[in-house]
């Protein structure tokens, strides 16, 4: 095996959760050249990676001509791939692979694929007893999405039609010097250097998580989640992250909260290093979840409609806060708050 493609459609949240993918697959073939198919709003995720050695950008849900594909198709046939990996459901990321003739082609198991190319199935057990089965032409292995609650291992499973049969594990993250140099920095400039801070992630803009469409706490309850914490915490600095796309939702948070501090990372690695120097992290659903566990960053995360199994491993230093009415706005301050005190 000497080159891999993988076809990750999606946010950055969705990249950092394929990352425990790349890295046993890097760990099982040391020499292997993987490539990544990613939206050009996710590239910058893999400023955090050392497992890939291209990044290839495609806007998938554009109504993209044939000239579009045929750009995309040319740039895959040209590199040669030994196999490719797709975490779309969708069955045309597979039929790409097939185009440029890719000989191991993984996917998941999906109904939705025509029935005309349904023939010539084998089966095998995976893990949990769940069957998979090696598709007729457009894949040569689809395994079941269904086998785990957590989206790491159940793409971490798309492994298991490479013959790669090895436990998931936790996302790594490698942040650049100068990414690490900026958040001290930063920390310097609101003088908080040294001091276990807490990082506030209302999440908003393109780091927007496509599981869970994006839902604000309401500034009414930030403020009582904020006072609450002072009230029993009241030295730590509490740093709430702006971004080009929500301006106005923070202006109107520190006008309410003056309290707080506002950090401004300019991409992902300066926010992974800004939440890798704090203490806690309370955040929506967002990239910066992703980040945090990576950097087992102790956290609290709302949730509205998405089961919090999904985007958040078991640890003790990690909590969900999913709301009873699928909408973020209606979880009780006082329940972010007993959570932040067990995690704390």
């Amino acid at each position: 095996m000497t080159r891999v493609l993988a076809l990750i459609p999606g946010d950055v949240g969705r990249q950092l959760l394929f990352f425990p993918t790349l890295e046993t697959l890097q760990q099982h073939y040391p020499h292997v050249e993987i490539d990544v198919i990613v939206e050009p709003r996710s590239q910058q995720a893999y400023r955090l990676c050392r497992n890939v050695s291209n990044v290839l950008t495609f806007q998938f849900e554009n109504r993209n001509g044939a000239a579009d594909w045929g750009n995309l198709i040319g740039k895959m046939r040209d590199r040669r791939y030994d196999a490719g990996i797709t975490v779309s459901r969708d069955w045309t990321a597979g039929l790409l692979c097939w185009l440029v003739g890719i000989p191991q082609r993984v996917g998941y198991e999906n109904s939705s694929l025509p029935a005309w190319v349904r023939f010539g199935r084998q089966r095998f057990p995976t893990v949990g007893g769940a069957i998979a089965d090696l598709a007729g032409v457009f894949l040569s292995a689809e395994v079941s999405p269904n086998a785990r609650p957590y989206d790491a291992q159940r793409y971490h499973d798309l492994l298991l039609g490479l013959g790669i049969d090895t436990p998931c594990p936790d996302i790594a993250i490698n942040i650049p010097p100068e990414d690490v140099q900026w958040a001290k920095t930063e920390q310097e400039r609101l003088g908080i250097l040294g001091k276990p801070y807490v990082v506030l992630q209302g999440g908003t803009g393109s780091e927007n998580s496509d599981d869970e469409p994006s839902q604000f706490y309401p500034i009414k309850s930030w403020e009582s989640v904020v006072e609450g914490y002072l009230e029993r915490q009241p030295d730590t600095p509490l740093v709430v992250v702006q971004s080009a796309e929500n301006k106005d939702w923070v202006a109107s948070l520190v006008k309410v909260c003056p309290q707080l501090q506002i950090a401004t990372p300019q991409h992902v690695g300066q926010l992974a290093a800004l939440i890798d120097a704090g203490h806690l992290m309370i955040c929506a659903d967002r990239a910066p979840l992703h980040l945090g566990v990576a950097l087992k960053t102790r956290l609290v995360a709302l949730f509205g409609a998405l089961e919090p199994s999904r985007h958040l491993p078991t640890a003790d230093y990690f909590a969900g806060l999913k709301s009873l009415t699928s909408k973020v706005a209606d979880i009780p301050p006082i329940q972010v708050l007993e959570k932040v005190w067990d995690v704390s």
